[in-house]
C-alpha cells in the first residue's frame, strides 16, 4: 500500500470542501491520494487513479449532487466497491456534502445504509470522524508512524511490508534482558525502549527500531568507526533522526562506538556528559582502588593505564572476553595499528597514540588473513600472504628474525590494502618503515617470551 486514503469526489466540490479536507488529513500524518498532491505533469490520469484506488487503505467518497451527475467519480466509486467486496473489509468512508438521506438512497441504496459523516458538521468534526476509522486509538503501528514523523522520518503507510522488516528488527537482540545484553546490539546499536504490552510502549519500540535500523546501516556504509575524525562523527550523529537522543540516553554505549569523542577536548556537545560520567565512575570504583574500565582515555594519568586494556577498549569495545558490553570492532588490528603510525591519525593527541600503539603491539596484530576479517573487508591474499607470520613462529627470539624479500612482499601487500582501506597518506613502503621503526616485531617477541 502507498496511501492511507483515496478521495473520490466531483471536481466542482474541490474548492468549497475537498481541498481543505485533503490538506487537514495530510497535516494529521495521513498519506492522501489527491490529484493536486499526487499527479505530476505527464502522468497518465487513468493509471494514476487506478494506482490510488488499488493501493489505498481507504476511499473517502464525497457524495454530492455534483457527484451524482458525473460519470468519472462514479467509475472511481465502482473501483472502491470492487476493492471492498474483494477484501471483505470496510474500505468506503462516505461523506455527505449538501445532500439528504433520500438523495443518497435514490443514487445508491447500499451507500445510504452506510454510516456517514456530513459536511454540515464542520470540517473539524468530519476530519475527527474519518481519523477515528483510519487511525484507530490503540494501534501500535499508527503510534510508531506518528513518532517517526515527529522525528522527521517519512515512513510508508502501515500496511507496507517495510513495517514487517521493522517489526522483525525490533526483536533481533537474542540476549536482551540478560547480563550479555549490551553485546547483542551490534555496532551503533542502543537498547530499544522496553517492548511492554501497551500500544504506546510497542509503538515507541517500533519507531526507534526503524530509526536504529537506518543509522546502523549508514554507520557501516560510510563507515563511522574509531578512526573517523570527531567532527565527522558528531555530524553523522546529528544527521540521522533519533540518534542524538539515543546517544544522550546511553552515553556509555556512545563512548564505546565513538571512543575518540571521549578524548578530552574532542567530545563536542558530549564533553560535559563524558566528564560527568567519568567522575561518577571514578567515585563508584574508588573504594576498590582501580580506575573504571570505560572512558580510560579521560584518566588524567593515561600512562599509568594498561596499554592492552586501553587499546582493547578503543578498538574492540567494552565487552572483551566476558562479552558484557557493546562491541565496536570494524577493521583488523593491523589496520588500526597502521592508521596510528600514519600521519592520517594526527588529530589524535600524541600521548593517546603512543598508548594505543603500545596496546596493539602487546595484543598482537596477526594473523591478518586467517581470521576472515581481512577477507570480509575485501583483501585478496597473494602467494606471500602469511609469510611474516610463518617467519615469526619459526624463531624464538627477535635476533633470529629475518626480514626476507618474501616477508617484505607479504607486508607490502597487506599494507597497500590498509592504505586504500583507510586512505592513509603514506605509501606501502613508508608504512613498512614506520611499522619496523615502531618496534612492532620486537615487541611481539617480548610478549611471546613472557608467555613462555
Amino acid at each position: 500500500m502507498l496511501f492511507d486514503v483515496f478521495i473520490c469526489h466531483a471536481s466542482e466540490d474541490k474548492e468549497c470542501f475537498v481541498r481543505s479536507l485533503a490538506q487537514r488529513l495530510r497535516e494529521s500524518h495521513v498519506e492522501v491520494w489527491f490529484d493536486e498532491f499526487t499527479l505530476r505533469v505527464g502522468d497518465s490520469l487513468r493509471r494514476s487513479i487506478d494506482l490510488g484506488l488499488r493501493q489505498s487503505r481507504f476511499g473517502i467518497v464525497v457524495l454530492s449532487n455534483n457527484f451524482f451527475n458525473k460519470n468519472w467519480p462514479q467509475w472511481e466509486l465502482d473501483g472502491l466497491v470492487q476493492r471492498q467486496n474483494s477484501v471483505g473489509e470496510n474500505v468506503i468512508l462516505p461523506v455527505w456534502h449538501q445532500v439528504t438521506q433520500n438523495d443518497v438512497a435514490n443514487y445508491s441504496p447500499s451507500l445510504a445504509e452506510k454510516v456517514a459523516t456530513k459536511t454540515e458538521y464542520g470540517l473539524d468534526r468530519v476530519v475527527d470522524d474519518l481519523l477515528k476509522v483510519m487511525k484507530p486509538t490503540g494501534s501500535s503501528l499508527i503510534i510508531a508512524r506518528d513518532i517517526l514523523i515527529e522525528h522527521g522520518v517519512n515512513p510508508p503507510v502501515v500496511t507496507d511490508d517495510w513495517w514487517l522488516d521493522v517489526a522483525a528488527f525490533s526483536n533481533y537482540n537474542a540476549v536482551e534482558g540478560t547480563f550479555q545484553e549490551a553485546s547483542g546490539w551490534e555496532r551503533w546499536g542502543f537498547p530499544l525502549p522496553p517492548e511492554g504490552t501497551s500500544p504506546e510502549e510497542r509503538g515507541r519500540r517500533l519507531a526507534f527500531a526503524a530509526m536504529q535500523r537506518d543509522w546502523q546501516k549508514r554507520a557501516d556504509e560510510i563507515p563511522i568507526t574509531q578512526v573517523t575524525p570527531p567532527e565527522e562523527v558528531l555530524a553523522f550523529m546529528s544527521s540521522l533522526p533519533g540518534l542524538l537522543e539515543a546517544c544522550h540516553d546511553h552515553p556509555v554505549f556512545l563512548a564505546v562506538y565513538a571512543p575518540q569523542l571521549t578524548i578530552p577536548g574532542l567530545g563536542g556537545e558530549f564533553e560535559i556528559v563524558f566528564e560527568g560520567l567519568f567522575c561518577e565512575l571514578v567515585a563508584k570504583n574508588s573504594p576498590h582502588g582501580y580506575p573504571p574500565n570505560v572512558l580510560p582515555l579521560r584518566y588524567p594519568n593515561l600512562d599509568s593505564m594498561s596499554p592492552w586494556g586501553t587499546a582493547e577498549y578503543y578498538f574492540v569495545g567494552a565487552g572483551g572476553a566476558a562479552s558484557t558490553g557493546p562491541e565496536n570492532g570494524f577493521y583488523e588490528k593491523i589496520d588500526y595499528l597502521l592508521w596510528l603510525l600514519s600521519d592520517t591519525s594526527s588529530w589524535v593527541p600524541s600521548n593517546v597514540r603512543n598508548v594505543l600503539v603500545e596496546g596493539l603491539c602487546v595484543m598482537g596484530t596477526w594473523p591478518w588473513f586467517r581470521d576472515g576479517e581481512s577477507e570480509r573487508l575485501g583483501f585478496n591474499p597473494c602467494a606471500e600472504t602469511e609469510a611474516l607470520e610463518q617467519e615469526l613462529y619459526r624463531h624464538r627470539v627477535f635476533s633470529a628474525f629475518k626480514l626476507s624479500r618474501r616477508v617484505k612482499r607479504d607486508m607490502l601487500s597487506r599494507f597497500a590494502f590498509s592504505k586504500q582501506l583507510l586512505s592513509l597518506q603514506e605509501s606501502p613502503e613508508e608504512l613498512v618503515e614506520l611499522f619496523l621503526k615502531a618496534g612492532v616485531i620486537e615487541k611481539w617477541y617480548q610478549r611471546h617470551s613472557k608467555r613462555r
